[in-house]
């Protein structure tokens, strides 16, 4: 079932959508087109893309959703789209999602739902094509086994990883993956307070990642070591 069909009515205040920038692109037009929610220059209405979305970032969503609506009786709508997402921002979202206001709608559209914890998952209702694909099955079963794995056998794992990106093979977005990966495993394992560390490196190693030249090498050598 395609996302028009599945979207009848904006029912829930908070969706979750897999998917990257055509999926955004195509979400706005349902609602421009299905719902007549003006997308331009309306006060109500905000999309905003991240490549991490931080605890400040976060604060800064709490910040507008508490705002009432410019257009009397009208709604507010929020797309946030995000390749990745901390653990300490996913906590005040989470507090967010507990106690939307009744105007408020928003849609989380992210590459995998692994990428968020299951706490979070649980507050959003999922539409579009957002089951677990057989890759992201699979990217689950590895970071499982990864996390198994002594530490020469773990850097042998990243040095063929590096390479396929180096090669074009894969791309930095699976060297991404792969942290959000593991970092679904050790939050599903250990939680929040016995994974901390492990949680923290890996969101310092990710948003490192962000940088105009990263080297994933070290990056990744780094979580390997250091969970």
């Amino acid at each position: 079932m395609d996302l028009r069909t599945q979207l009848t009515g904006l029912d829930h205040h908070a969706y979750l959508l897999i998917g990257g920038d055509s999926l955004r692109v195509e979400l706005i037009s349902i609602l421009e087109k299905k719902f007549k929610v003006a997308t331009h220059g309306n006060p109500d209405f905000d999309a905003k893309q991240y490549e991490n979305f931080t605890i400040d970032d976060a604060r800064e969503l709490k910040s507008l959703a508490s705002l009432m609506p410019v257009n009397p009786g009208g709604k507010r709508i929020f797309i946030v789209t995000m390749n990745a997402i901390t653990v300490e921002a996913q906590n005040a979202l989470l507090k967010l999602l507990e106690e939307p206001a009744e105007y408020v709608h928003f849609f989380l559209i992210v590459p995998s739902a692994h990428l968020l914890l299951p706490t979070v998952r649980s507050r959003l209702s999922m539409i579009g094509n957002s089951g677990q694909s057989e890759n992201e099955s699979v990217g689950l079963a590895d970071a499982k086994k990864f996390l198994t794995m002594m530490p020469p056998k773990r850097l042998e794992i990243i040095k063929s990883l590096v390479e396929d990106i180096t090669k074009e093979k894969k791309t930095k977005q699976d060297a991404i993956d792969f942290l959000n990966n593991i970092q679904s495993v050790v939050y599903g394992s250990k939680g929040s307070k016995s994974g901390k560390q492990a949680l923290e490196t890996i969101e310092k190693a990710r948003t490192y990642m962000n940088d105009r030249a990263p080297s994933l090498k070290m990056l990744l050598e780094y979580v390997a070591l250091n969970i």
